[in-house]
């Protein structure tokens, strides 16, 4: 029996372990903490998340969110929710929690991976025929090297170390940033910190629940329709279209909803309008506004600046727009950083390029890195349906039964995306090139293709094009060609033929 290991046990790594159980496969899912749920574990999220995602987006196909959680569940909510998942479907007594992979190299057809085991003090060593990276985007807490920062007299943490009130309460409070986590804990903060300070070099587009407090966000940004004003790397006739002799129907789609959203939340008012164009910033980082942010914003209860720390020296900390505060907390809600810190160097350099972008064919593999795949390096506005229909595709691609092209080819796609994102849409580089938004559906099309699957439910494509994505349907696609068994063994490519 092959044996599949896993490491990291948040939402693509459940989705991958119950894909490679389905059909058969032994498996070992590694995991450092001590819970699953990855992003979304307690001892990982900042007091009051939520998903930017509603209940019925942000599911698996086969196992829809409670109808009891309210539309944007909760941090605690969604945990539970992926440890319904993992029991449901026979994944948790695969899962090894505690342990954390210290090295991993390939060797004799296999790999072999040395894990350190924190619950039993011991370092062990693990073969598997192949192994799926699930570490995600949110991998590393990343906390700026501020000049003077060992000096401090109060704390620095990272956003997603505020999961305690106390250390918010009657203290003065500066939090930077100004994505989704560093707005959620000002909004946060101002509520219960005696002062509340928000720093950050640019304001960013963020975008309402219900927009005009009326229509809700699924309908304007999960469509096949929405996703035609973006200038995507290989285009449909229609987007080809739109972004020739339509240019002046996108350009107008946009600036009316910059307008839109200019007069919803105030922003002039709150000295808070971006100065870039919000068709620019759309992709994984797209914030959706916290309630209540903008208004606490203009009524000073946030003291929002566009600054940054220049210097910090004891208990002062020093802005480049030359004022001072003297705050007891400062949070950085700064982002995350990927890595392969176990991985032998000879793989790693062929998977990530000189920017520090990944290097992977449909965000999954590289065509000459033998028996490994990613999943969850495809992150996207709804990142548990492109995990799991990653993880499918990924077993396919172990069983030999993907339409897939000449490993030239692959090759030379992973080029083609590489140039894209530096040359034709910069922030598309955003979590080392992981993100697949706002191109939704053009990257889901091309997964189901490749596994020779439909990539809509029905044949009526109006209602396909306008309808919000939803999760079902791909329960209906993936169930009519599954195979019940191995097909064919592991692929396996020479280590003389990897690029140099």
């Amino acid at each position: 029996m092959k044996h599949i290991g896993i490491i990291g046990a948040g939402l693509s790594g459940l989705a991958t372990a119950k894909a490679f159980l389905q059909q058969g496969y032994s498996v070992t899912i590694i995991e450092k903490a001590k819970a699953i749920g990855g992003v979304w574990e307690s001892s990982r999220s900042y007091l009051g998340v939520a998903t930017q995602t509603t209940r019925d987006e942000y599911a698996f196909s086969d196992f829809p969110m409670p109808a009891t959680y309210p539309q944007w569940p909760s941090g605690a909510q969604v945990q539970r929710y992926l440890e319904s998942y993992a029991e449901h479907f026979g994944v948790t007594p695969h899962i090894r929690f505690r342990t954390t992979v210290t090295h991993l190299e390939y060797r004799n057809e296999e790999w072999q991976m040395e894990v350190y085991d924190e619950a039993l003090d011991l370092t062990e060593s693990l073969r598997f025929h192949f192994v799926a990276v699930c570490t995600g985007t949110f991998h590393k807490a990343h906390i700026p090297a501020f000049k003077g920062m060992e000096t401090f007299t109060g704390r620095i943490v990272h956003s997603s170390q505020v999961n305690d009130p106390a250390l918010l309460q009657q203290r003065s409070v500066a939090v930077v940033g100004f994505a989704k986590s560093a707005t959620d804990v000002a909004t946060l903060a101002a509520g219960l910190a005696g002062e509340c300070h928000l720093l950050y070099r640019k304001a960013q587009w963020k975008v309402p629940r219900f927009f005009g407090n009326l229509i809700n966000m699924r309908y304007l940004l999960f469509s096949r329709f929405s996703e035609a004003f973006f200038d995507a790397p290989h285009k449909t006739a229609f987007q080809k279209f739109l972004h020739t002799a339509g240019r002046p129907i996108v350009w107008a789609q946009w600036r009316g909803l910059e307008l839109l959203l200019k007069k919803q939340f105030r922003l002039n008012a709150c000295g808070m309008v971006p100065q870039h164009r919000i068709e620019d910033q759309i992709s994984c980082s797209l914030g959706v506004a916290p309630e209540g942010f903008y208004e606490k914003v203009h009524s000073g209860l946030i003291k929002a600046q566009q600054t940054e720390i220049e210097l910090i020296d004891g208990p002062n900390v020093y802005l480049t727009n030359g004022q001072v505060l003297q705050p007891d907390v400062i949070v950085c809600g700064t982002g995350f950083t990927q890595s392969l810190p176990f991985l032998e160097s000879t793989y790693r350099e062929v998977l990530t390029g000189r920017d520090g972008g990944y290097r992977l064919f449909r965000n999954i593999i590289h065509p000459q890195v033998p028996q490994l795949g990613f999943v969850g390096f495809n992150s996207s506005l709804f990142t548990t349906l492109t995990s799991e229909i990653a993880t499918n595709w990924l077993v396919r691609y172990v069983e030999g039964t993907l339409h897939l092209p000449p490993q030239a080819a692959m090759q030379q796609d992973i080029q083609y995306m590489a140039e894209w994102r530096r040359s034709g849409r910069p922030i598309a580089a955003e979590f080392s090139g992981t993100c697949v938004a706002p191109f939704n559906f053009m990257h889901l099309d091309q997964l189901m293709r490749d596994m020779g699957l439909p990539v809509t439910a029905t044949r009526w494509w109006p209602y396909e094009f306008f309808k919000p994505i939803n999760p079902k349907d791909y329960r209906i696609l993936l169930q009519r060609a599954v195979p019940k068994t191995p097909v064919t063994p592991i692929p396996v490519y020479r280590t003389a033929d990897i690029i140099q």
